[in-house]
């Protein structure tokens, strides 16, 4: 059982306060996280910036484990499902006030024993390339 956190009660209540505001809510997520599902393409730097505004989303849900929606990419409507493990940070984009959490510990480059979360269907292969680097976010 994962210890109590108060990430999601945070995301949730940022995610009020955008709404009451009149901003539009967004989450930055940790796109190669176990259990991120969402259309191939749309990640930049392994990260993935997704509006979630009532405009923009349909069958939006926020639980204390993860947050589910369907919206358009490209003008098709795909399915996204993002763990409160995997969201980086929230925030209006229109004022970029919010909450960094910072980044999830990287998920195992090959899991033990052959175990592990299935693969991302969704979500493209991890480089093969070189090996981690880390770069300065201002």
């Amino acid at each position: 059982m994962l210890p109590p956190t108060a990430k999601p009660y945070l995301v949730r209540a940022i995610y009020d306060w955008c709404l009451e505001e009149g901003h539009t809510p967004y989450v930055l997520v940790a796109a190669a996280q176990p259990g991120v599902r969402y259309p191939a393409g749309y990640e930049k730097d392994g990260r993935l910036t997704l509006n979630i505004a009532p405009r923009a989303v349909d069958a939006f849900e926020m639980g204390l484990d993860r947050i589910r929606f369907s919206g358009r990419f490209g003008g098709q409507v795909h399915g996204v499902e993002v763990p409160m493990t995997a969201v980086i940070a929230i925030f209006a984009a229109e004022t970029h006030d919010g909450i960094v959490f910072g980044d999830p510990p990287a998920p195992p480059a090959e899991p033990p024993n052959g175990d592990g979360p299935a693969e991302n269907d969704a979500a493209p292969a991890p480089s093969k390339a070189g090996s981690p680097r880390l770069r300065l976010v201002k």
